[in-house]
């Protein structure tokens, strides 16, 4: 690119220095975003708002198809912000080569090219600019620029600050995806996808803490797999593992979506039903039980659970405030559901 700047006639800053300390400050902005979706809306906002870009879009590479690019956020043909997360389109190797995917290329600019909406219609033509999103690694997507709204010139400093900009959100979005694998990581049950026992005790109280608020029904109950040391000492853990997947299956596809599923460890899950009282809890975890039952057939050891549940409304004692009464009902809760689990257990244990 050439090194020629445009100056501004007052100050003597040039044009590329304006735009890279606009850069900087959209960057920090762009570092506390949430994630990667919120990044690519923000970017696109002060692409348009604080960078001067006319319409510029986010495309990232569709992992399950390579030759598809997936749309995020972008800006319309009047210049406001636009939803494009329900958009594909397909890479056209004449416009942009695999080199250009492969890194090798660092911007294609394609003078007086038909622009589209995110329908792909065309509507009118412009000068447009492709910058690879390289994230150090690899090529994760595109950001497109083009000047459909201004015809203002796209010249070498706006190609620069293109590139760099993609070069940020690249970054960026490589390290929100990381945050969110981590806190994924940390939050659920490696085994099952279900939720850990901190997470879980975390969702708990602040349920409890909305139940109390507002006076509604919540319940919870902790379920326990019968039989689980049978299948592990005939069979192998390997055995004992399908055996806690496929009773957290059975809870997952019969618990409403607003109740919560964690696996506390070893043999146990918890489940916590907010707006619920025991009469629905306990048709839930009987369909349950009944599905788990049916999964014996043909197996040397018997499936079956056991399970307690709880409810707030039968919880009467003393008042508390804040945090206290919180972590009080919390404790009294699970201590009821516990200890009903394991009479149903003793229960099941004779009834064999």
């Amino acid at each position: 690119m050439s090194r020629k700047r445009d100056h501004d006639s007052n100050s003597g800053t040039s044009t590329l220095t304006r735009d890279l300390r606009a850069l900087h400050d959209v960057s920090m902005e762009l570092s506390v975003a949430p994630d990667v979706d919120e990044l690519c809306r923000t970017a696109v906002k002060l692409g348009r708002s604080v960078l001067g870009f006319d319409r510029l879009g986010i495309w990232f590479i569709d992992p399950e198809d390579p030759d598809w690019n997936v749309g995020t956020w972008g800006i319309d043909e009047k210049g406001n912000l636009r939803d494009e997360r329900e958009s594909r389109v397909h890479r056209n190797p004449v416009i942009a080569p695999e080199e250009f995917y492969l890194g090798k290329i660092p911007i294609l600019v394609l003078r007086d090219s038909v622009a589209y909406d995110d329908k792909r219609n065309p509507v009118g033509d412009a000068d447009k600019v492709l910058a690879p999103l390289w994230d150090g690694r690899r090529i994760i997507g595109e950001l497109s620029v083009d000047n459909l709204l201004t015809r203002r010139p796209i010249d070498e400093d706006r190609q620069e600050v293109i590139v760099v900009f993609a070069r940020v959100i690249a970054h960026l979005c490589s390290l929100k995806r990381v945050e969110s694998e981590l806190r994924t990581l940390a939050s659920t049950d490696s085994l099952t996808g279900a939720l850990n026992r901190r997470t879980a005790i975390i969702v708990l109280e602040k349920q409890l803490a909305t139940a109390l608020r507002h006076h509604s029904p919540l319940a919870v109950s902790i379920v326990d797999l019968d039989g689980l040391k049978s299948a592990n000492d005939q069979h192998g853990h390997a055995e004992g593992d399908e055996y806690i997947r496929a009773v957290f299956q059975a809870i997952a596809h019969r618990v409403r979506t607003s109740d919560t599923v964690a696996r506390l460890g070893g043999d146990e899950f918890l489940i916590i039903f907010p707006d619920c009282g025991l009469d629905v809890a306990e048709r839930i975890l009987a369909e349950v039980a009944a599905h788990v039952r049916e999964t014996s057939a043909g197996r040397s050891y018997r499936r079956s659970i056991s399970f307690g549940i709880a409810a707030l409304s039968e919880l009467a004692g003393e008042e508390r405030s804040g945090s206290d009464e919180v972590d009080a009902y919390v404790n009294r809760l699970l201590d009821l559901a516990d200890k009903r689990m394991y009479i149903q257990k003793r229960s099941n244990r004779l009834a064999r």
